[in-house]
């Protein structure tokens, strides 16, 4: 039997009352909440199963704050996004053959948060306003981004304003369902739903609002979080939610509209964005200094890299989870991580890191197959 996390684990909290908007570009900002703040509370863990670890390698460090979210350009080059204390989006080589350098300072911003790609090199970036501003999307036109092997960016990306959704509450992952489309979908962890954003012409709509996204229901100062990260697969859309540690599945239209009923994958999840690949698995990054396995038909969790809810582990504070798109790194998985900085990590703690994970992969391949023959391989 497989063993369930007991308690709530990546708790946030927001300093006003969440007020429940109404949906559409028509609105007016319904809600001036403020920053959602990660805290870390001493609780005891069961923590999920152990497995043979997959080698880490920490490909960029940066002290100054706290990574929240990364994209593979198609040349294997990764942009990430920081949550605090700036606004900012890297760009991180992980081959290192050039240093890791901020791209752009988003300083209308608070924070950057969520970041996709529609078409080649075309990124879509979200984040909060200052003073209690609206959440805001971003173009990001790397197409003609060039940089010097010294690090010295020769011409900058396009950087445009979209368009801003004033009856969001708290926007958080965002994802698409296939790259020629003209929309993202964008998780509202505060409000428990999924926005559809137009990224032509800055027009929304609230798409998706279901009870398995919402927080806790009590909604304390230290329990408002719910959906957090997203990834659409085969017209599904797998999220999980951070406040109650569940992690779910729900057929979409290509409209990126609900075609059914969410249904539970597993709960005891301690878990923020992750990494889908094609025989089922997520690779889920844990606040708890992890990255988990997730089985999203079994629900089955596996710990690969890193020390569950250990203090000493090489992950601190996982946020996100990508596979390289290059030939040499297709069985990788890239971690953003905020080094747990909200209660004090070491410095340096903060950054990316690479997992490689192809060993286990073909282990979990293998073994799927061979069930198929009546056979099994454990693991």
């Amino acid at each position: 039997m497989r063993p369930f996390l007991s308690v709530l684990v990546f708790l946030l909290s927001t300093t006003t009352a969440l007020v429940t908007p109404s949906a559409g570009p028509e609105s007016s900002p319904t809600s001036t909440a403020g920053p959602v703040i990660p805290v870390q509370p001493i609780v005891t863990y069961i923590p999920p199963v152990a497995s043979s670890k997959a080698p880490l390698t920490k490909i960029f460090a940066y002290a100054g704050g706290g990574f929240e979210n990364l994209v593979f350009r198609s040349n294997g080059q990764i942009l990430a996004t920081t949550a605090f204390p700036e606004p900012l989006l890297f760009y991180v080589d992980p081959l290192r053959v050039r240093p890791g350098v901020v791209l752009h300072n988003f300083t209308s911003l608070r924070n950057t948060v969520g970041i996709t790609e529609l078409g080649p090199d075309r990124f879509y970036v979200h984040g909060r306003r200052r003073e209690g501003g609206p959440f805001t999307v971003f173009s990001v036109d790397m197409r003609y981004f060039s940089i010097l092997p010294n690090g010295t960016i020769a011409t900058p990306p396009k950087v445009k304003e979209i368009g801003s959704i004033p009856s969001s509450l708290g926007l958080n992952g965002m994802t698409h369902l296939r790259k020629s489309d003209r929309f993202v979908l964008i998780a509202d962890t505060l409000l428990g739903a999924v926005w559809k954003f137009d990224i032509d012409t800055g027009k929304y709509n609230l798409m998706i609002k279901d009870s398995s996204m919402a927080g806790p229901p009590d909604k304390t100062e230290f329990a408002a979080y719910g959906i957090n990260g997203l990834r659409a697969q085969n017209r599904t859309l797998f999220y999980c939610n951070s406040g109650v540690q569940t992690f779910y599945k729900m057929k979409i239209h290509e409209d990126g509209s609900s075609a059914g009923n969410a249904s539970l994958i597993t709960s005891g999840i301690a878990c923020d964005d992750f990494a889908l690949d094609p025989w089922g698995f997520a690779y889920v990054a844990s606040p708890r200094n992890a990255l988990i396995r997730l089985d999203t038909r079994t629900g089955a969790q596996l710990v690969v890299a890193g020390d569950f809810n250990q203090d000493t582990s090489e992950i601190r504070s996982a946020s996100s989870a990508r596979f390289g798109v290059s030939d040499s790194d297709q069985t990788s998985i890239y971690i953003t991580t905020n080094g747990g900085a909200f209660v004090g990590a070491p410095k340096g703690s903060q950054g990316i890191s690479r997992v490689d994970i192809g060993n286990l992969a073909q282990a979990f391949r293998e073994r799927d197959e061979s069930r198929a023959d009546g056979r099994e391989i454990c693991l």
